[in-house]
Parts: C-alpha cells; structure tokens; sequence
C-alpha cells in the first residue's frame, strides 16, 4: 500500500501525525533502539472504577465529531494571524535529530486598538495552531482580544526551544518553562501592540497548565496574569493518561496489527484530508476528522481516540529519552542524526504506555535531579492539588468540563466541583473537547474570563 509522503512524526517533529505513525512503510529499516522490556504498571492514586466516559457512546462519539456546524459560536470571517519565531537563551543543545525545532514557535493575533491579551496554552502535544486553538482564537479574537497562542510543553517543538530539562511532563517544570517563555515573547511583540490585560487558558493539559502558569505568576507578578480559564483539564495527569492506556490496549491490543487495522480503514479519508490542501493542520483533531467520515462503531471510535493520545505520548517519550540519557528507545552512545532510520524505534515506542515513560524516563530523570522526592511525590505533584488552594480561594481561576469527560472519573470530577464552588461549568455531555467552540461554552468562557460569571442558575445544567 502506498504511504501519504507526510515526513515522519519522530524523525521531523509534527505532533499527531496519525498518517506517519501508522505507516511503518515511510521508515528505512536499521533504526537504533535499545531494551524494551515491559516496565511495572504505575499505582495511581484516585477514584476507582472506569472513567466516566470510557464506555459512554454519546461521549466517545462527541469526542470524535465535534461541535457541530449548527452549533459552533458566531466567528470573525477573518482573524490576523502572524507566526513568530523566537529563539529561547537557555535553551539546551538541539540533539542533530531535532535541527527543525530550534527556535519557539508561537501565533499572535493582534487588535488594531488597546485590548487585553488572551494567552492559549495546547493540549497535550499540540503545537501552537492546532484546530482547538483556532477556534478558541476566533472566539477571543472576535470578543476584542489580542491572542497569543502557545504550543503544549509536551510539543516536541517546545521540548526543544524551550524546554530547561527535555523530559516532559511535569506540571511545575513545564509551567516555569511556559511562564519564561511567554514573558520573552510578550516583551517582544511589535510595539504598537497595547495590551491593557493579560488573561490566560488551555485546554485538556493545557488546562492544568494554564492553572499552575497563574500560580506562578501570582508570587513573581512578571506578567500580572489576571484570570485563568482551565478547558477539561485533568485533575491527575497521570491518572488520565493512565486511562487513556487502558483504553488503547482494550481497543487496539499490543503490537502493530491493531494499529495496521485501524489504519487500513481510514487510510482513504486520510489520503483525501491531505490532498485537499496544501497545509494541513496536522493535529490532534487530523486522524479523528477521518475517523469521523469512515467509523462506525464504539469500538472503533474508542481506537481512534486512544492512538491520537498514544501518538502525543511517543513523540514526549523519544524527546525525554534522548534529553535524560536514559537509553530505553535510543542508544546513548549513538544517538540518531538527520536522515538515520527510525522505524525500529517508532515501533517500540507505539506499543509503550505512559508507564514505561515514567518508570523508565520521567522517574529516574526527576528522582536524580529533586533530592528527597520518590516515585509517589512524582505523581502527587502532577494533580491540580497542588494549586488547590488557589483554584478554591482566588475568584479568578475558572474552569469549564464535561460530566462525560474520558479524562476524568467521578471523583475527580466531584473533586474539581468542591474546590471551584460557583467558579465551575459543568456541562451534561461533550466527552473530551468535543463541545469546544459551542454557543454556551464559548458565552460561559468569555463570561468567566469578564468576570460575569455567577454559575448556572440552580437545577439548571450549564
């Protein structure tokens, strides 16, 4: 079968290329790996039982879909949008492999008169422009905000420029890297640009991120970030990425035939997506955007979305493995360099969960480097709860999530909605991110981030 001649996710950095993952075929034989035994599962903390979407059709399939067209918020017809490369001083050295991400890659769009500045932070692996972001943009845009769009820490993009340690995942590191990098960007926009507030959100892991990026600025007053909007975020990062494991090997099952399976029935609609224009926007929506057109079961809308998490995951892992030196995909001693076969590792790497990435790279990295800590305080710091107090106690941190949400179980949800109070938006259905860009999510956001926000009226679901 002929493969699509979009370059390789791991070999040349584009996040959620579902096309490259799933096309052994574009790779040379002979890439470089080394031992990949299984590794211990994590023991994570939290409810028990499945997610509460997990087994949900209405959720999976919002998950999948989208909002639909009837439904989407009234949008600019058109929003500026200029790109912006920046260079980050404390940048690490670019591993050969990595040539293409050396400078931040950023999007602003910018008001012609004073405005506040809404920045958006992407979801896990996501660059700075990915779908969400873009309607997220028009959303903002359109209300009367400049918006600065940044790519996720777990971007392999933002990995590389930007990143102080290059193992991603951890919600304070990551949120000191954003925090300096959006300072450095900000100082740097084009000085007719008046901003007269600055504001802050993301989304799924952007999300989480967003919350800890204002709890930062709140002790260093850098940015003076005022109100913080937290999209779906989860409340444990491992815990969700946990579940969203267990749903790949309950949909796909190990090795390769799932994922060649999966592939082989959207490998058209892809063909088709890509051929439509010459730029794609190959993100975390590109695989279910096919998915939608082809698939018809639960079964196979559960694969879908499980591979596009996977695919985010493999690309933090190849990053973190070649930053920490831990050697589990790539041969210290003989690290890749532009134009090496990585076919071997993208292989081994499809069909590691995030637990071999935190017992085998994000563990011993952070455990050698943060005296005192232990495998449990690892997974203890990358919960909300650390920002609890905040979220409970500041009346400018909101958060808007669904009932049915994958990433989140019923205790945790019920934990998000004890700690905001009135400052929460719970909506009946939506799965993951499946209702963004909707008339009462967007309203509600743009309430939240005005202050207006007073909760849904009692017995009344958002």
């Amino acid at each position: 079968m002929k493969r699509l001649p979009i370059p390789t996710l791991i070999a040349m950095g584009v996040v959620a290329t579902a096309v490259a993952i799933m096309a052994p075929a574009a790779f040379a034989d002979g890439g470089a790996f080394a031992d990949d035994a299984a590794a211990p599962v994590i023991a994570l903390p939290g409810g028990a039982g499945p997610a509460t979407g997990l087994a949900d059709s209405a959720a999976l399939r919002a998950t999948v879909y989208g909002t639909p067209p009837q439904d989407i918020a009234p949008m600019p017809a058109k929003v500026p949008l200029v790109e912006i490369n920046m260079h980050m001083p404390w940048a690490r050295p670019v591993p050969d492999v990595f040539w293409f991400g050396r400078d931040l890659r950023v999007w602003f769009s910018s008001q012609d008169k004073p405005a506040p500045l809404a920045i958006v932070i992407s979801g896990t692996g996501g660059d700075g422009n990915t779908t969400v972001l873009s309607t997220l943009r028009g959303a903002l845009y359109g209300a009367g905000y400049h918006v600065l769009t940044m790519p996720s820490p777990t971007f392999p993009g933002f990995i590389v420029s930007a990143s102080t340690t290059g193992v991603a995942g951890d919600l304070v590191q990551d949120g000191h890297d954003l925090y300096s990098a959006m300072q450095r960007v900000v100082a740097h926009l084009p000085g007719k640009v008046r901003i007269t507030d600055i504001d802050i959100l993301g989304y799924s892991l952007g999300g989480a991120n967003a919350g800890v990026v204002k709890s930062i600025d709140a002790s260093e007053h850098k940015l003076n970030i005022h109100r913080a909007v937290l999209i779906e975020p989860p409340v444990s990062l491992f815990a969700s990425v946990e579940r969203l494991d267990r749903l790949f090997a309950m949909s796909i099952g190990s090795g390769d035939a799932g994922v060649e399976r999966l592939y082989q029935k959207i490998y058209a609609q892809l063909a088709n997506l890509y051929r439509a224009s010459d730029r794609v926007r190959v993100d975390e929506n590109f695989l279910l955007t096919a998915a939608a057109a082809v698939l018809n079961s639960d079964a196979e809308f559960s694969a879908a979305i499980a591979l596009t998490f996977r695919i985010d995951l493999m690309n933090m892992f190849f990053a973190g493995d070649l930053y920490a030196g831990t050697g589990v995909v790539v041969e210290t001693a003989h690290p890749p360099k532009v134009g090496d076969s990585l076919e071997r590792t993208q292989q081994i790497l499809r069909g590691k969960p995030f637990s071999e990435y935190f017992t085998k790279v994000f563990a011993p990295y952070y455990l050698k480097h943060r005296p005192h800590s232990t495998r449990d305080s690892l997974i203890a710091d990358n919960r909300l709860d650390i920002i609890a107090d905040a979220l409970r106690n500041d009346p400018d941190y909101y958060v808007q999530t669904n009932s049915d949400d994958l990433i989140l179980d019923k205790t945790e949800l019920a934990w998000l909605e004890n700690t905001l109070g009135p400052k929460i938006a719970v909506y009946d259905h939506g799965g993951h991110l499946g209702n963004i860009g909707d008339r009462r999510q967007v309203a509600d956001m743009l309430d939240m981030l005005a202050g207006r926000w007073r909760g849904a009226a009692p017995g009344i679901a958002p």
